[in-house]
């Protein structure tokens, strides 16, 4: 290998990296609800509104709480390695760049990294805000006011 092949390497590496971590950011999004299909809307609102009687009921009774078991599924392992693959991208894009390889393919390893992170963390935010919303609903309809 010649030392112009071999000279930007990172960058390709990098770019691989960002690529596969986009991919793992938006699969969940798009084909992920084709093969496992989500819980209906209504089984998660009255699975959380008894996870929060139980915790109310322990806490009146002076007991502590044990949550159930949660195990992780397929939307979390691949957020995971979404973010995971796009730090990776991230670091190899930098030290593409701070080694003088082609600032292209540093460029691209960067900015595909970065938005793949930025694309799983606003999943996240507007994740908890349909959350805090599905709790305040619930809350409401069982009478108890914030």
């Amino acid at each position: 290998m010649s030392t112009a092949q071999r000279m930007h390497w990172l960058g390709i590496v990098g770019t691989l990296f960002g690529c596969l971590a986009v991919i793992a950011a938006v699969l969940p999004i798009w084909v992920l609800p084709l093969v496992v299909p989500p819980e209906p809307v209504d089984k998660v609102v009255v699975d959380t509104a008894q996870k929060i009687k139980d915790r109310v009921v322990a806490k009146a009774k002076g007991v502590e709480y044990k949550a159930p078991q949660h195990r992780a599924d397929a939307y979390q392992i691949l957020a995971a390695a979404a973010v995971t693959l796009g730090v990776v991208a991230l670091i190899l894009g930098a030290i593409s760049f701070v080694s003088r390889e082609p600032w292209r393919f540093s460029a691209v390893a960067s900015a595909l990294g970065a938005g793949a992170i930025l694309f799983q963390f606003s999943l996240m935010v507007a994740g908890a805000i349909v959350i805090v919303l599905l709790v305040a609903v619930v809350l409401n309809a069982l009478g108890v006011s914030l």
